[in-house]
């Protein structure tokens, strides 16, 4: 299938939004873990207060939450990917809204990060998450039972004669 890149940067774009093709999005505690956990393999949006950051000796950087056992990962193969600095550097102490697919590694909810996208830094007091606007849905009226339409009188046609019937072929 060849794709325009105007039809790729969309779809990436709406990969990473956060939004689902209903338009819903899911929000999650980052201390939710069971709920985390339900929703392996599906786009969601956790958000939480950062505990504590590290890196392995291999480059990976890992982000943890506070009161729960989600983190992000994000491999040193990605790391180019962040021009303002490692994760592990950027995001720990801070409060959080991470959009990605979930993951479980060795019981455990995870997102891994390939994109400073994912990630948005929320504002001291910032209220999270945005509360859903509810459209107002106004209940249709009730329609009142209407009479079908009388049907419109045929124009007369011309009658014509018919033969007078033989009742003794009727009544034999």
């Amino acid at each position: 299938m060849k794709t325009t890149p105007l039809l790729t940067i969309a779809l990436v774009t709406f990969s990473f939004s956060g939004i689902h093709a209903d338009n819903s999005v899911i929000y999650l505690k980052a201390t939710d873990t069971e709920e985390l956990k339900a929703k392996d393999g599906q786009k969601v949006t956790v958000h939480g207060e950062t505990a504590g950051t590290g890196k392995s000796s291999s480059g990976t950087n890992f982000v943890n939450f506070k009161g729960g056992e989600f983190y992000l990962i994000t491999f040193k193969s990605d790391l180019n990917l962040f021009p303002e600095g490692e994760p592990a550097d950027l995001f720990g102490g801070k409060r959080l809204a991470v959009t990605g697919v979930m993951s479980i590694y060795q019981g455990k909810p995870q997102f891994k990060l390939t994109s400073p996208d994912q990630v948005r830094i929320l504002e001291a007091g910032e209220e999270f998450p945005p509360k859903q606007q509810k459209t107002k849905v106004e209940p249709k009226p009730k329609a009142s039972p209407q009479k079908a339409p009388a049907p419109e009188p045929k124009p007369e046609e011309e009658s014509k004669p018919r033969p007078p019937v033989d009742s003794s072929e009727y009544f034999k």
